[in-house]
């Protein structure tokens, strides 16, 4: 997938897969993690493990386990940083190196489908609600859909620096075309109130992906 590409640096390296697939060659360290999981739960673990694992081989890395933290965030082997996402039919993992400047990354794959009407009120804030009330009727729930996907990704990236859960409502969302914009709608530790942190948007083959990277050369904006 080519948009996959235009998310990340070069150096970061981009493995996706169907994790509907059935695979063979997971590692018994990771799969304790899912023992008592449904099916699909099982599948899309070790789908998320397996792209991840081939993408630290693409930067020279041996495959190594990738545990499952009590939140059950991926936990990253020494000097790598990472991001896993999946949806029912498409499984991503971004993997790059700490000795490359990345201190954390956020991704997020979502089906390019309309956001139910009943979740608006809970994922947008007030102002995004506002802007989407412009944009035209037929494309708000998708828009809402990308807004959701650019919360995700932003508090994947957050979340190895800070440690602190978040709400929806805690950061709010401006889209660009290929860009986006994620202001903190409260002090999370470092990330102040009013802090703006850039991302990047996709959509390609029927999927919305949404990436963000924090690097040791990032600088970010207060307003």
């Amino acid at each position: 997938m080519d948009a996959l590409k235009t998310l990340f640096p070069d150096d970061v390296a981009i493995v996706h897969d169907d994790p509907r697939a059935d695979r063979s060659g997971y590692l018994d360290e990771e799969e304790r993690y899912v023992a008592l999981a449904i099916p699909r739960r099982k599948r899309e673990f070790h789908a998320g493990r397996a792209c991840a694992g081939a993408a630290m081989n693409a930067l020279g890395l041996t495959r190594v386990p990738i545990p499952a933290a009590n939140d059950r965030s991926p936990v990253w082997p020494d000097g790598v940083v990472g991001s896993i996402s999946h949806c029912d039919t498409l499984c991503v993992a971004a993997v790059g190196l700490k000795a490359h400047g990345y201190l954390s990354m956020g991704l997020d794959v979502e089906p390019a489908e309309a956001l139910p009407a009943d979740l608006f009120d809970a994922i947008c804030t007030r102002q995004e609600q506002d802007w989407l009330e412009d944009r035209p009727l037929s494309e708000r729930a998708l828009l809402a859909r990308t807004i959701f996907s650019a919360k995700e990704a932003t508090y994947k990236c957050q979340y190895p620096l800070t440690g602190m859960m978040m709400d929806f409502q805690d950061l709010e969302i401006s889209l660009g075309t290929y860009s986006f914009g994620a202001t903190f709608r409260k002090d999370i530790k470092d990330f102040t109130k009013g802090t703006v942190l850039p991302g990047s948007l996709a959509v390609q083959d029927g999927y919305i992906f949404s990436a963000m990277v924090m690097t040791t050369q990032s600088r970010w904006n207060s307003r």
